[in-house]
């Protein structure tokens, strides 16, 4: 017991400490624009980032720790053992997850999310359908796909470098379809993609407060006392690489359960802090946080990518050496697709503002 309440202590000051904002949507709350010019890869490679960078594998070298101390755990094997006995209820979680959210969305007139404004009132009204086919589970898969169509939608109305933001509905629409499937192994391809999609929504978004401070310092701008007093810039870069190792953890399958507690209970502070706003938009992420509470990442088909090893010193190198790996992968496309956005606007732009001079 006292090694189970020791790990998740040190867990909990390890991410109580980081900042509200980093698991805040900025352009929820900021003055943005894609005409905004993006940061260029000389901007970003600063001594600050580099620093992070070292810290957040720091950090997750510490992770690596807490997880072998709570596998040995007595206390924490019968606490996953009464979660495992409880793993039929996560679909019926992640259907009453996606329902709550598409009613939000329908009662505020959005898509999905509170900034995507719908382009068409017809797509409110099958937002609302959906919700009526999650009721029953002969109809959930049919809300699983329409849940996919409705992110198709969204990449066609705001673009797929947007929609990015919100990859983790992919993983809600395909979890759905496949919690039904017969198949054993698609059947259990759920699990890691829902993990996947929820890592990844999270480490894109983080990425956009790299890429474009201007946005984050916006927020900070008008919620000072974020900062904790700290430098904005250095606050904002902080909050990215947060949330950066957090989606990286998911990825993993590292400290699923524990970080599942201390995310929500994060996302919760938030919300005293941001609102409704915050309700609507992180409702399916409570759902699949509780999701992954209830099923762990145990099972025989799909093991998460951290069991590949189960000596400490390679699951520390695995942690490492991916970190460093992903980041690359994130910045990098990022990047690219933020620059090929802001040149089509000037594209766009430079037509426009000829006819209005005429």
């Amino acid at each position: 017991m006292k090694t189970l309440v020791r790990s998740v202590i040190a867990l909990g000051l390890m991410l109580c400490i980081a900042p509200f904002t980093s698991l805040a949507h900025v352009k929820w709350f900021a003055a943005w624009s894609f005409e905004d010019s993006p940061a260029g890869l000389g901007d970003i490679l600063t001594p600050m980032f580099f620093g992070l960078t070292l810290l957040t594998v720091a950090g997750l070298a510490v992770a690596v720790f807490l997880d072998k101390r709570l596998a040995e755990s007595v206390a924490y094997k019968r606490i996953t053992a009464w979660f495992d006995n409880r793993k039929q209820y996560a679909t019926l979680v992640l259907r009453i997850g996606l329902g709550m959210t598409l009613m939000l969305a329908w009662a505020d007139d959005r898509l999905l999310t509170p900034d995507l404004a719908q382009p068409n009132p017809v797509i409110g009204w099958l937002q609302f359908v959906l919700v009526l086919l999650l009721i029953f589970p002969q109809t959930v898969p049919v809300a699983g796909a329409g849940t996919l169509a409705l992110y198709v939608l969204g990449v066609v109305e705001f673009g797929a470098f947007y929609m990015l933001d919100y990859f983790i509905f992919v993983g809600v629409g395909f979890y759905l379809i496949a919690a039904y499937l017969k198949d054993p192994r698609l059947h259990a391809l759920r699990i890691p993609a829902l993990y996947f999609s929820v890592g990844f929504s999270l480490m894109w978004v983080a990425i956009e407060k790299i890429v474009y401070p201007q946005w984050g310092l916006d927020v900070l701008a008008n919620n000072p006392q974020l900062t904790l007093g700290l430098d904005p810039q250095f606050f904002l870069l902080s909050a990215g690489f947060i949330e950066l190792a957090l989606g990286y953890l998911l990825i993993i399958g590292l400290l699923e359960r524990p970080l599942s507690v201390v995310i929500t209970l994060v996302f919760f502070t938030t919300t005293l802090v941001f609102g409704k706003v915050e309700v609507i938009g992180h409702t399916i992420i409570h759902a699949a946080l509780i999701v992954f509470l209830l099923e762990g990442t145990a099972q025989k088909h799909y093991p998460a990518p951290i069991n590949i090893h189960s000596k400490l010193n390679w699951r520390l190198a695995f942690t490492a050496v991916n970190f460093v790996l992903l980041l690359a992968a994130f910045t990098v496309p990022y990047l690219m697709m933020a620059q090929s956005t802001y040149t089509n606007s000037l594209a766009y732009m430079g037509p426009l503002a000829s006819q209005l001079w005429r």
